[in-house]
Formats: C-alpha cells, structure tokens, sequence
C-alpha cells in the first residue's frame, strides 16, 4: 500500500470497527466529563457567592483576597479548554483510521489519524500542570515545587507546548515525500521532551502528596478531595508517560519497524491508556475535583479572617 511518499501508510488494513469503539468510548466519557465539570463549577460558584465571610467588591464582583484573585472558577474553567481539546483531536484521529479502513492508501485520513493521535496527549497534558498549579496554591504549598513556585507552572506549560510544536512539525513533514526522516526525528525528539517533563513533573507530584500533611496549613481542616485530584492527575501523568515511551520505541524502529507494523499497539498502547485518562477525571470527578478544593480552602480563609 505504498503511496508517492517514501513510506507506507499503513503495513496492515485498519480496523474499522475498533475505530468506532474509540470513537464512542472517547466522545461519550468527553461529554460526561463535560457534564461534570460544568456541574462542579456551577456548584463551587454558589457555594463561594452563599458564603456570608466572603469578601467581595460588589462593584467588580473581584475577590478582595488577593491570594485567590487569579484563582476564580472562572478562570480555573478555562485550564480545561486544552484538555477537551485534546480530547475532541482523539475523536477525529479515530475518524481518521474509520476512513482509512475503507481506503488504506489514501493520505489525507492518514495525516488526520497520525498527526491528532500523536499530538493530543501534549495539550492533554497543559490541563494536568495547570491544574496541579492551581491545587498548590489554593492549598498554599507552592514550596514543595520543585523550582521557583512563581514559575513553576509556566515551566511545565513551556514544557508542553515545545514538546507539541516539535511532534506537530514532525508529523506534518512525514507526510511529505523526502522529508520523512526528518519528520520521525523531530516527533521522537518531542516525545522525549514529553518524556522528561513528565517524569519531572511525577516526581513534584509524589513529592507533594508525600510533604503535604507537613507544608498545608489546611491539612487538618479539608477533607480528602484535594488527594483525589491529585491521584487523578498522578495515574494520568503515568498513563500518558507510558504511552509517549511506547510511541518513542515505535519512532526509533522506523517506519518498518515491529511496533508500527502491529495494528494492535495503537491501541493497546496509545487508545487505551489515553481512554483510562479520561476516564480517570470522570471517576475522580465523582469523589473530588479542583473546583470543590478551591472552594473549600476559600471558604477556611474568608471565615479565618472575618
């Protein structure tokens, strides 16, 4: 099945009924997540507006508490936009091998599975380092990052986003003749920063649920939503952390090679554990999210202070 480019598309014809089962899997737990979300913002705002310690300026609706200003559900709803992003560019690269299925030779259902599929994760994982961001602060336990709190963030946000633009550049070349080599080095060079960032960043993570009890001056006071949230973000950290170790072997063998000529390591190793992703924020969700966390340290802080 070889095309005018310098490689071949596909060693096998894709499955079309296992497209479909991601396709339902992914698009039903994105809309319950979703669902869940917007329930718990919408929960965490009444709770905040209700409480009668709260300090509020009537005329901007502003947090007069300077410490969780930036910290609004509002804007704690935003860091989730690259997260269903990423999940709605899984639905379309599945799409993508459904049409392939009928015509493997065809480049452009090709370009849309590969290059979706590859660079989801990326934006996938901006929501968990902006959510952990968010978790150390309400909880005021920005000592335990690893470097400076007030970068903290930022660094593994930049972080992502080279490791993004590197996989995307790398799969828009593989898809021109000539360039393919070149294309497979820079995904493989962005999934290692991908890589790196990540172990780095589960090592913050299980530092902090290791110190916590000691650095939270809330500790004794919350409940135990804030170790839900973090577990969450820890077994997704993971899950996607042996994904991208996966996708480098695969890169490093080439385009002949074991992994890639094996229809079943997509998903085995790339579908599934993005599908236990999501399907760990919905069950999370259930038991504890950020929002009820940012509320419930809110709440502590305005009632200490009244």
């Amino acid at each position: 099945m070889a095309t005018d480019s310098d490689f071949v598309l596909y060693h096998y014809t894709p499955s079309k009924v296992a497209a479909i089962i991601f396709i339902v899997l992914f698009a039903l737990m994105t809309i319950v997540y979703a669902v869940q979300s917007i329930y718990a913002a919408r929960k965490a705002s009444r709770i905040l507006r209700l409480n009668p310690f709260e300090q509020v300026d009537d005329k901007t609706d502003v947090f007069r508490d300077d410490y969780y200003k930036k910290f609004k559900i509002s804007s704690t709803a935003c860091v989730f936009i690259p997260l269903f992003v990423g999940f709605i560019m899984e639905i379309v690269g599945y799409v993508g091998r459904a049409l392939s299925s009928s015509d493997p030779t065809k480049i452009t259902p090709y370009i849309i599975q590969s290059l979706l599929l590859l660079v989801a994760p990326a934006l996938i994982a901006a929501t968990i380092y902006m959510v952990f961001g968010r978790l150390l602060h309400v909880m005021r336990c920005q000592s335990l990052m690893l470097i400076s709190a007030r970068f903290g963030t930022t660094f593994f946000v930049v972080g992502d986003v080279f490791s993004f633009f590197l996989q995307a550049a790398g799969g828009g070349l593989m898809s021109k003749k000539g360039s393919t080599k070149t294309g497979s080095n820079l995904i493989t060079a962005g999934l290692i920063v991908q890589i790196v960032f990540f172990g780095f960043f589960i090592i913050n993570e299980i530092r902090f649920s290791v110190s916590v009890r000691r650095k939270c001056i809330f500790y004794g006071d919350i409940s135990r939503k804030w170790f839900i949230v973090n577990a969450s973000l820890l077994l997704s950290s993971v899950l996607i952390l042996l994904r991208s170790i996966v996708r480098v072997v695969e890169f490093i063998q080439g385009f002949d090679g074991f992994i890639i000529s094996h229809e079943y390591f997509i998903y085995v190793f790339d579908a599934v554990p993005m599908l236990l992703v999501i399907i760990a924020f919905c069950v999370g969700s259930f038991y504890g999210n950020i929002f009820d966390v940012i509320a419930e340290c809110q709440t502590l802080t305005t009632t200490d202070s009244a």
